[in-house]
């Protein structure tokens, strides 16, 4: 039995729910706890580019950035519905943004600490900063609420 398709989007018409409902089904808490749930319409709105995979109706994949389409690429999101992962949905949310911003020198993201987030990066041409071998950098964050 064939694969049901999936349709890659370009644009940011999302509705609220169908956002709530992907940010959810990841646990990106963050996003959709009470408090901050009214920000994350607005946060996709006011991102560079955001693609997303569907299946008939269904969000089941999103991908969002920002840039200055010059020096800067960063990858603020990739989220895959869990029923939908390992089956390359990620990759091609990504190879169409980096695709977009190929003319960007710089594309960044910052990633949880997990085995498989590092190899999905990793797969797909990410260096971890701590192996870069001619140019030493360092990244410096504050995130509210994270120690």
């Amino acid at each position: 039995m064939d694969a049901p398709t999936i349709e890659i989007r370009v644009g940011h018409e999302l509705s609220f729910e169908q956002l709530l409902d992907l940010y959810h089904s990841v646990g990106w808490a963050a996003y959709t706890h009470e408090q901050r749930r009214a920000d994350l319409p607005k946060a996709i709105r006011n991102s560079t580019y955001v693609v997303s995979a569907w299946q008939g109706d269904t969000l089941v994949g999103l991908a969002r950035g920002l840039s200055d389409n010059v020096s800067i690429f960063y990858l603020q999101d990739i989220l895959i519905r869990p029923e939908f992962q390992g089956q390359g949905i990620g990759k091609q949310l990504l190879s169409n943004c980096l695709e977009r911003f190929k003319h960007v020198r710089s594309k960044v993201l910052m990633t949880d600490d997990r085995e498989q987030q590092l190899r999905f990066y990793e797969s797909v041409g990410f260096r971890n900063i701590r192996d870069l071998k001619t140019v030493k950098l360092n990244v410096f964050v504050q995130i509210d609420g994270i120690d």
